[in-house]
């Protein structure tokens, strides 16, 4: 089972690639979602919402519709807590609601641990 992270930040993905690496749980980084079609085995996709463009929220809501079901895969947008509109989309898209990232960084560790094809994530959901 995979992790991806679906952000062009480099100091964002840095740091979750590190808590991923350090809990021995491969991640796997995109820089957008049409990027996540023909991969298998993904069990968490994690979306730098403040990173979107226009259509994001349309490829990642059509590839999740394709997952649908006892695998799917656990969806966590994250951005910054005060982006009111991207608080919004997120809702508006059926993805949200969306984290604030300082909530994302301190709960990332453990989310790293649980990305095991045995222990399934659903945090908060």
């Amino acid at each position: 089972m995979t992790a991806v992270l679906i952000s062009r930040e480099l100091l964002v993905a840095t740091r979750i690639a590190d808590a991923f690496a350090a809990a021995g749980r491969q991640l796997r980084r995109l820089d957008q979602p049409s990027q996540l079609n023909g991969l298998d085995g993904v069990s968490l996709v994690l979306v730098d919402w403040d990173q979107r463009e226009a259509g994001w929220a349309e490829d990642l809501a059509a590839w999740v519709g394709r997952h649908e079901g006892a695998d799917a895969p656990d969806v966590i947008l994250f951005g910054p807590h005060a982006d009111l509109a991207a608080h919004a989309e997120a809702k508006a898209s059926g993805l949200g609601p969306m984290r604030a990232r300082s909530k994302m960084f301190a709960d990332i560790r453990s989310l790293a641990e649980a990305a095991h094809p045995e222990r399934p994530i659903r945090p908060g959901r």
